[in-house]
């Protein structure tokens, strides 16, 4: 090649460097949000990254403890919006509800002693907020959403028991409602026994409107396993569980990972008993399963990462595997499957953070590649689209156009510019948007519309002593700009 053809590859590569760039500064300023998003950096203002999304309220929701990357359970906190989407209902871990306008006027609030908020939802009128604590009493209450009064309480003390002294309180930790006003409730208790066995006690309720109990599974005894979710159809014809147990040397009565039984909780339908990946010695679900609205469809992601679709008989569908155990440098290392949701034609299952099989508080060599994922299926089981959102995903919110993630701690990277709220489409999976927090964010909530978006920050305690982030409510108002939003 002679000097007179170098120079002239030469200044055609230039050329075409000159015109990337001008592109790139061109799609910044129609695009605000855009170089920010490219960079991987958070936003320092109020707006979201790709200005989506602006903050309207930053409301402090009390003190609380700041956690470190050690502990495994953290700081929590629940946000819902009411079903007309003008409505934010705020649990917090101090037990405090709060209602909001969706703008952050507070309307009412109440304190609900010793408990802490673990449940929350609004009835499919809108028109009462069913509250459930982990207390002494465990309780259920049915609040006025226009009061804030108490309209009735159900206790599950008395069937799951309680030790103030031993501090093994029962609690309501998960609530639904279908179409027709009834209200299904999961009741929980736990026991570390000083041996290091576990004790479970758990019960599921099912009330009318006006409180009054219709019917309890099991009826005159506990499941002897860990229930903490249930899906339900809209119908109110069935209902499933998932179960957990950590004790492999004992032989539980509910031994099956999941059941469905028909909507008087009277009679089982089906339950199946899976397979054991190995070195797990045992199969375990705790975010799941979900049920589609007309029940014709039962999701379900185990902890070893198997995600599973069944039809309404039991039948499996089809099974994935979107996290593997994996043996590197003489350590087993996987990331924990988590939540479940069917959205439509659209079924999503995310993955937690890397953890060594032996003790989750020991290190790893690696980070697990499947960690802090979500991925979005079809119903034939197809991947549609895979998100991998560089820390822990706390919560999912799902409406028929929008999937948010809160995102808060990883534990192997320690990167703190990954907290926030991740805001993906439907029925895509793509990302349109990153709303940034200092601390992790513990809870998410997306209203009907999709015109408001709120997010629960905690504290976090770093390795060097330092505190980011607040225990904090953040609410973010669409723009009403959606040209850019298909840019991303």
């Amino acid at each position: 090649m002679d000097v007179r053809q170098a120079m002239k590859k030469l200044l055609t590569v230039l050329l075409m460097t000159v015109f990337a760039g001008s592109l790139l500064l061109l799609a910044g300023h129609i695009f605000p949000g855009l170089k920010a998003i490219l960079s991987g950096a958070a936003p320092a203002g109020p707006d979201s990254m790709a200005r989506n999304y602006e903050k309207v309220a930053e409301i402090p929701l009390g003190q609380v403890e700041a956690h470190d990357y050690r502990r495994m359970g953290f700081t929590s906190g629940i946000v819902r919006f009411s079903p007309d989407s003008r409505l934010l209902a705020v649990g917090t871990e101090t037990g405090d509800v709060l209602l909001l306008s969706s703008d952050g006027r507070k309307r009412w609030q109440r304190q609900a002693g010793l408990a802490k908020i673990t449940a929350l939802e609004f009835a499919r009128d809108g028109r009462s907020l069913y509250i459930g604590e982990t207390s002494p009493q465990g309780a259920l209450i049915c609040v006025d959403v226009a009061s804030g009064a108490e309209l009735w309480h159900r206790d599950s003390a008395g069937e799951l028991g309680v030790d103030i002294r031993q501090k093994t309180l029962p609690g309501t930790v998960f609530v639904a409602g279908d179409a027709q006003g009834n209200v299904y409730a999961v009741g929980q208790r736990y026991i570390r026994q000083p041996d290091g066995s576990n004790q479970y006690y758990s019960r599921i309720y099912k009330l009318d409107k006006s409180g009054g109990l219709t019917a309890m599974f099991p009826p005159d005894h506990n499941i002897d396993t860990w229930v903490s979710w249930i899906g339900v159809d809209d119908g109110g014809k069935r209902i499933a569980f998932g179960t957990a147990n950590y004790d492999t040397s004992r032989v539980y009565r509910y031994r099956d990972n999941i059941y469905c039984l028909d909507g008087t909780l009277n009679r089982r339908n089906w339950s199946l008993l899976l397979d054991i990946v190995p070195p797990y010695q045992n199969t375990t679900m705790r975010k799941s399963p979900d049920m589609s609205a007309d029940g014709r469809y039962i999701a379900a992601v185990t902890t070893d990462g198997r995600a599973f679709l069944y039809d309404a008989g039991g039948k499996e569908l089809w099974r994935r595997s979107i996290s593997q155990p994996q043996r590197i440098a003489g350590v087993y290392l996987n990331a924990t499957g988590m939540y479940v949701r069917i959205a439509g034609e659209r079924v999503l299952f995310t993955t937690g953070n890397t953890y060594n099989r032996a003790n989750w508080q020991l290190p790893t060599p690696v980070e697990h590649p499947s960690s802090n994922s979500m991925f979005l299926f079809d119903l034939t089981g197809k991947l549609v689209n895979r998100h991998k959102a560089g820390g822990m995903i706390e919560e999912i919110a799902v409406n028929d156009t929008v999937v948010m993630l809160a995102v808060g701690r990883n534990i192997w990277t320690k990167d703190i510019k990954v907290h926030g709220m991740y805001v993906l489409s439907l029925p895509d999976g793509g990302q349109t948007d990153f709303l940034a927090t200092a601390g992790p964010c513990v809870g998410v909530a997306v209203s009907a519309d999709s015109g408001w978006i709120a997010g629960i920050e905690a504290p976090l305690r770093l390795d060097s002593g330092e505190i980011v982030g607040g225990y904090r409510l953040h609410i973010w108002k669409r723009t009403g700009d959606k040209s850019r939003t298909a840019a991303l």
